[in-house]
């Protein structure tokens, strides 16, 4: 039998098995009948199933059906095909109308009513129910659900009881750019010899990838175990509208079977199998795309990084853009990009994707170089990408925060080297071992014993609240001693009244009074002024002392500024100050091993001096060890901040790539500034203020004066460790570069467990890190 006989003759059967599986009546002169159906009542979200309406012997032209689609299914597409044929020896016309109908979400839908205009008649068909359901789970002794899908066109003979090939795109309705995936399934139900052929689908109207190795696994179809190979394609449509994938077409020869199966006429016969084709309907992007939109669908987010922090005027940097997420990554444009105070001299683009086949998370990183114009503390901004979000089926846009970036002068300077190969900062700034810092607190202390000096200096001023009284007493004096007559009796009545309200015994003073007064007694005047003088006399309070407060005021003041003198930095002694020069000619005539010995021994004897340990960090530069030198940049950093020589060998080390992952400052203050500022807040807490604003002074003077210690010794506590050489850490496989700083989590046998990143963590033997540990 030929492979043209077979296949007609499959075809003739095919048709034949739908006419009669139809519920239209073919009897003579039977009226117009219009019938809908599923090819699938129940489906998963995101798969598609087809609408099926026929009118069965319409006597006139046939209108498109109306009906109405709930919101959780959507209309990808639609066509139009007539049928003749012949029944019973009577001729019959159908025309059927096929919508390709997807499910977006979970539920029960219904489809209708269905209407058909027939000339003047309106047609009704019954109204179909759609299961749209969540997936269930797999089975458990299959590693994959069974392919979904119906048999496939052009098979010849019993061709659908040996293999079919399926085609499913997800998502089934994408908008223009967004990433698909084209999965095709040979489903194969008997043995197969290798003797096979395939050609893919065709994707026009695609921007597409290449296909992903096969995979093979075994699933369930039905009752029966079936053996599935598949192979996917990603791809992106270009264009709105309409877009057909065409049929994935092959040959399979089935194999050898048992004498009793059924297909044992077709063991080693080629047979021609072919999927139906995919007809998608590709949604535009809305419109309001945003100025800066480059073209990208997915959920993305983005990155902005730089590869130093520190560099100088005529050296260029590189910035770094990263877009990581799910969506169309390869067709995602380059944003515009002009910073200012930088010139952008190369941009290029790097890309790390999915594997083949696989819609998952994928990087698209924009390099850009770029030089500074001028030199100062400068803010690198980021560029704006824009792009659309299918799942929120809105633009969005974003902006990373900008970048400081500490550009240094390229004319000589401090950072530049003298002629005899020491960087100048070394000569203008020398290392002085010994010492110590600025005590802050001791500072802050020396503060609030000059407020305290202060308060009690006015406590001394204030007004004396006993001068009032001693005025009266001393007006009343002068008119006891100098009025006669009336106006003396009178002064001396309020004299004795103020007298006996104190408690004194004046009953016979005013007893002589009270005669004088009423009685016209006068004789007593005399004894009665002589009285009333010595009982004023004795009653005027004495003025306070003011010395004894005056002369705290002075001892607190003085006791204030002495402590404030401690507190500040003490320099080291002449003897090894010389030594430290003494190492720095040695480096200057070229002796740099001789010189890094006296400043190793020197730091040995008194360890923390920043300088010195600038000093040691350009040593192993000098050597091009720059785990080394992190090593010392650090030491150096725990003691002070912003130490010129220190931040000069701080940027050349950044700049070989060490000091990767090393702490920052939250303030960086040095102590002097910090016991400078923990005493002027100290002194203003006890100015007159205030009660709120007083508070608020006197626990900024105390944070003042807490912070540099409470910082310093948080920094020496730190156990920090310093990559010797680039190695990767397991079981991340990270490669980390020399001089990189990790933190040490704790130690074991199998080595050093370190944490180089937030997320990133593993074990190093003890051998490939410098550890600092605690001071």
């Amino acid at each position: 039998m030929s492979a043209g006989s077979v296949v007609w003759r499959t075809s003739v059967a095919a048709l034949l098995l739908a006419l009669t599986g139809s519920r239209v009546a073919f009897a003579a002169r039977a009226p117009v009948q219009v019938e809908a159906k599923l090819s699938a009542g129940t489906i998963e979200p995101g798969a598609v199933t087809s609408l099926l309406v026929t009118v069965i012997d319409p006597p006139t032209a046939v209108s498109d059906p109306q009906f109405l689609v709930p919101p959780g299914l959507d209309v990808l597409g639609s066509s139009r095909g007539q049928q003749f044929g012949v029944i019973n020896g009577r001729s019959t016309t159908q025309v059927t109308f096929r919508y390709e109908i997807a499910g977006t979400r979970p539920g029960r839908y219904v489809l209708g009513p269905i209407k058909v205009a027939l000339g003047n008649q309106l047609l009704r068909a019954e109204e179909v129910t759609l299961v749209v359901a969540a997936p269930a789970p797999a089975n458990a002794d299959l590693p994959r659900p069974a392919p979904v899908g119906g048999p496939a066109k052009g098979r010849a003979g019993r061709g659908s009881d040996v293999a079919s090939l399926v085609l499913s795109l997800e998502p089934p309705a994408p908008v223009v750019g967004q990433a698909c995936r084209l999965r095709v399934q040979l489903v194969q139900r008997v043995e197969m010899s290798e003797d096979s052929d395939y050609d893919p689908p065709g994707t026009p109207g695609y921007w597409s990838e290449s296909w992903s190795d096969l995979s093979r696994y075994r699933a369930r179809e039905g009752r029966r175990i079936v053996i599935v190979t598949e192979s996917a394609l990603r791809l992106y449509p270009l264009a709105p509208g309409p877009a057909v994938i065409t049929p994935a077409r092959g040959v399979v020869t089935p194999s050898s079977e048992s004498a009793l199966d059924p297909l044992g006429s077709l063991v080693g016969t080629p047979i021609r199998i072919a999927s139906e084709s995919l007809r998608v309907g590709v949604r535009p992007l809305p419109d309001g795309a945003p100025a800066n939109f480059g073209g990208g669908v997915g959920e993305f987010g983005l990155s902005w990084s730089s590869d130093r922090s520190h560099t100088t005027q005529d050296q260029g940097i590189t910035a770094r853009l990263d877009v990581r997420g799910l969506g169309n990554l390869p067709l995602l444009r380059a944003p515009a990009y002009s910073p200012a105070d930088f010139e952008v001299f190369a941009a290029t683009v790097e890309d790390s994707l999915p594997p083949a086949g696989v819609l998952g998370r994928g990087r698209r990183s924009f390099v850009w170089t770029l030089l500074p114009r001028r030199a100062g503390h400068l803010q690198l901004a980021a560029p704006t990408l824009s792009w659309f979000d299918p799942a929120a089926s809105r633009y969005l846009s974003a902006t990373p925060g900008s970048l400081a970036i500490e550009v240094l002068s390229a004319r000589p300077g401090a950072d530049a080297e003298d002629a005899d190969g020491l960087p100048g900062v070394f000569r203008s700034h020398p290392s002085r071992p010994g010492g110590h810092a600025a005590w802050p607190l001791l500072a802050l202390v020396g503060g609030w014993l000059v407020a305290l000096a202060v308060s009690s200096w006015r406590r001394s001023q204030r007004p004396d609240p006993g001068a009032a009284d001693r005025a009266r007493l001393r007006e009343w004096l002068r008119s006891v001693g100098l009025v006669r007559g009336p106006d003396f009796w009178h002064t001396a009545d309020e004299v004795s009244g103020w007298l006996q309200a104190r408690g004194e015994q004046v009953l016979r003073i005013r007893e002589s009074i009270a005669a004088a007064r009423f009685g016209g007694r006068v004789d007593a005047e005399e004894d009665v002024r002589r009285s009333l003088i010595e009982r004023l006399a004795a009653s005027i309070p004495a003025p306070p002392p003011r010395w004894p407060l005056q002369l705290a005021a002075v001892g607190l003041g003085l006791l204030g500024l002495v402590a404030a003198l401690l507190a500040l930095p003490r320099s080291t002694s002449d003897r090894r100050t010389e030594r430290a020069a003494a190492a720095d000619a040695r480096a200057r005539a070229g002796d740099v091993p001789a010189a890094e010995a006296e400043w190793a021994r020197l730091w040995d004897e008194s360890p923390g001096d920043p300088a010195l340990a600038a000093r040691l960090a350009w040593g192993a530069m000098t050597r091009d060890d720059v785990a080394v030198a992190t090593v010392w940049v650090l030491r150096g950093d725990r003691s002070e901040a912003r130490d010129p020589a220190l931040r000069v060998m701080a940027a050349r080390v950044r700049d070989a790539g060490g000091l990767v992952g090393a702490p920052g400052r939250a303030l960086p203050l040095r102590s002097l500034e910090w016991a400078f500022l923990a005493f002027l807040l100290g002194v203003a807490s006890g100015v007159r203020a205030p009660r709120g604003l007083g508070a608020t002074l006197a626990a900024a003077a105390l944070a003042a004066g807490a912070w540099w210690p409470v910082e310093s010794a948080w920094r020496a506590r730190q156990d920090l460790a310093v990559v010797r050489t680039s190695v990767a850490l397991p079981p991340t496989g990270v490669t980390l570069d020399s001089g990189q700083v990790v933190r040490v989590r704790g130690k074991s046998a199998a080595g050093v467990d370190v944490r180089a990143a937030s997320d990133l963590e593993g074990t190093l033997p003890s051998g490939a890190l410098w550890i600092l540990g605690r001071r």
